[in-house]
């Protein structure tokens, strides 16, 4: 593993309700100490770059290991009834974020935040190492 940072082109990470994007992603990394998840779509064969998606402060997560595409978007109120349903309630400063549908796939997280970089299958990510 190489121990050298990004190039980072000078953009702030992205913060926001929705993510969608058609590549495949894999869980990457999760650091369950500082309650950090990151999933990755690497830089491989035609694909000109990679794209990290982060979420800070996890407080439950539900996971395939990969994605053919990642649709992940803020519950609506109809998917957030369903999840307390299920699982109970969704602390203060936390967000139900869907990534399939039907909760197939969630992630309960303070924030979703997406990079888009240069960076190599195994350099760290704009968002820190994870080990």
């Amino acid at each position: 593993m190489t121990d050298r940072t990004p190039p980072v082109s000078g953009r702030a990470p992205m913060t926001g309700e929705r993510y969608q994007s058609e590549r495949h992603f894999k869980v990457w990394a999760y650091s369950a100490s500082h309650n950090r998840l990151l999933l990755r779509s690497a830089m491989e064969g035609r694909v000109p770059s990679r794209i990290d998606i982060y979420f800070p402060g996890v407080e439950r997560m539900l996971l395939s290991p990969s994605y053919p595409g990642l649709n992940a978007a803020v519950a609506s109120s109809e998917e957030a009834a369903l999840y307390r349903e299920r699982y109970g309630e969704i602390g203060p400063h936390h967000t139900l974020f869907t990534l399939e549908p039907d909760l197939g796939s969630f992630v309960i997280a303070g924030v979703m935040q997406w990079y888009q970089d240069q960076g190599g299958y195994d350099d760290v990510s704009v968002f820190g190492r994870f080990d």
